[in-house]
């Protein structure tokens, strides 16, 4: 991988140290998980398992492969380019970003309410490779604190349902797109089969009254349905209507949805494991022609991966 130069603006490599304290990291994104009721009220996943995956080397080097094969697509090389993710949790993408790729990455991640456990781990993580104390900014993607035109992408990954105004998060992260820059936004489709929080099918498009009692159904909290917001491929056509020739959509993420449907080609992180079974027994019924039929005329494509390039 390549790595930084000496000095150079916002890129750090760090000396050769010690793995981090991982059993004391998971501890306290175990307590947050279980405290706010997302471990057993959302998800049957156990808390060590989504706690290994959030704190997965391999999973952000997946990020940051996808993220480097998206811009190539899009004309942009991510090793030049000055890079936001928004919503950087536990800090792993940003860290491996630098450390691990020589990435010039930066990140936001609130400190409030159930994200507070996330953001110590993400600072405890930046401490230990020595990385700037602001590689993560606490901040909400509501109120991006840069100027405006200051990055080449801004990324977001499975952050933007959590959001409390996701528009306003999309508004913001225009503004501080250079011109030429990349968009590239990952969500869960609601339009689809796949709710990934709770890890159970989903109705597509169904509203969040009609949610809160299927999810019952499951067993599951109704009440984070509330949490979340149900976004959809026609829920970004109004928000691209706000923003009128300011952008060209690139892409919606079907290719990766089709490859990763013909080849089982997508990981087991979370409850993806359920809907790997789920696409097997597609698969072994000889139903997945069909389903692809189906899924490209009714955008069931999951999760959205939308590419757009800043005019």
């Amino acid at each position: 991988m390549p790595e930084a130069a000496a000095g150079q603006e916002g890129r750090t490599v760090p000396p050769d140290r010690e793995k981090p304290d991982w059993e004391e990291l998971g501890r306290l994104l175990s307590r947050g998980y279980i405290d706010s009721g997302f471990i057993g009220g959302v998800t049957r996943v156990p808390v060590e398992d989504v706690v290994r995956d959030m704190l997965s080397e391999a999973r952000a080097d997946e990020q940051v492969a996808e993220l480097r094969r998206t811009a190539a697509a899009a004309g942009v090389d991510a090793d030049r380019a000055r890079i936001l993710e928004v919503g950087s949790g536990c800090g792993m993408t940003v860290v491996r970003g630098r450390t691990a790729h020589g990435l010039d990455i930066h990140g936001i991640e609130p400190s409030m309410g159930e994200y507070s456990s996330t953001l110590d781990v993400c600072r405890r993580l930046i401490g230990h490779y020595g990385l700037p104390a602001d590689a993560v900014r606490d901040a909400t993607g509501e109120a991006i604190p840069f100027p405006d035109a200051s990055f080449d992408i801004v990324y977001s990954s499975n952050v933007l349902e959590h959001v409390g105004d996701p528009a306003a998060v999309l508004d913001e992260a225009l503004r501080v797109l250079k011109p030429g820059g990349l968009l590239l936004i990952v969500v869960p489709n609601y339009g689809s089969w796949w709710e990934g929080h709770y890890g159970i099918l989903w109705l597509p498009r169904m509203p969040a009254g009609l949610a809160k009692l299927y999810v019952r159904l499951f067993g599951r909290d109704p009440a984070y349905v509330d949490t979340l917001n149900l976004i959809d491929r026609p829920w970004f056509d109004r928000w691209l209507g706000r923003h009128p020739g300011q952008l060209e959509v690139l892409d919606w993420g079907w290719s990766v949805f089709e490859q990763r449907l013909r080849t089982l080609g997508f990981g087991d992180w979370a409850a993806l494991s359920v809907a790997k079974r789920i696409v097997t027994f597609v698969h072994r019924s000889g139903l997945l022609e069909p389903a692809i039929w189906l899924a490209r005329r009714l955008h069931w494509e999951t999760p959205i991966i939308f590419a757009a390039r800043k005019r």
